[in-house]
């Protein structure tokens, strides 16, 4: 008799980031993580999907110096994300905020059925109270907005409520 394998959680990160426009404005966008997807909305709030970016189809997810001619007012995080010819330009409120994104991304990227939740992220503009609560007793995320649609390379729905 096989032993039962402990309850698995996938990578959860969401908050609000700053996305570069193709006309060089930033907008101020919701984002979260959907199994291997990266997607974001208008605001916390909203349901209707903007994007969807397929994490393992990118190509590099890259934090950027603070010295980069994109980051023109200096406060802040810049990471890219690349998508075929499309260069995502992000910017999260504080370094620590950008380096864990590019981080969760990255995992996700490289392993799209990654089992594990992290969510903290923090002031700023990524401020968001946080939405994921873990019983420990299950090992399941329980989350207050997601489960939008599953993830299509990995089959996997996340938790809901």
């Amino acid at each position: 008799m096989a032993a039962a394998e402990p309850a698995k959680e996938q990578i959860y990160v969401h908050g609000y980031l700053y996305k570069k426009t193709r006309d060089g404005r930033w907008q101020k966008r919701w984002f979260e993580t959907n199994g291997c997807f990266l997607t974001y909305y208008k605001n916390k709030k909203m349901t209707k999907l903007l994007a969807a970016l397929n994490l393992p189809q990118v190509g590099e997810i890259t934090l950027l110096p603070p010295d980069h001619p994109d980051d023109v007012d200096k406060v802040g995080s810049l990471f890219s994300v690349e998508l075929n010819d499309r260069q995502y330009m992000l910017k999260a409120a504080k370094k620590e905020d950008a380096e864990m994104w590019v981080e969760k991304l990255k995992q996700l990227k490289k392993n799209p059925a990654a089992q594990m939740v992290d969510n903290p992220v923090g002031g700023g503009a990524a401020d968001d109270g946080g939405d994921v609560k873990t019983d420990p007793s299950t090992s399941k995320g329980h989350f207050a907005k997601s489960n939008r649609f599953g993830c299509t390379c990995c089959d996997q729905l996340l938790p809901s409520q």
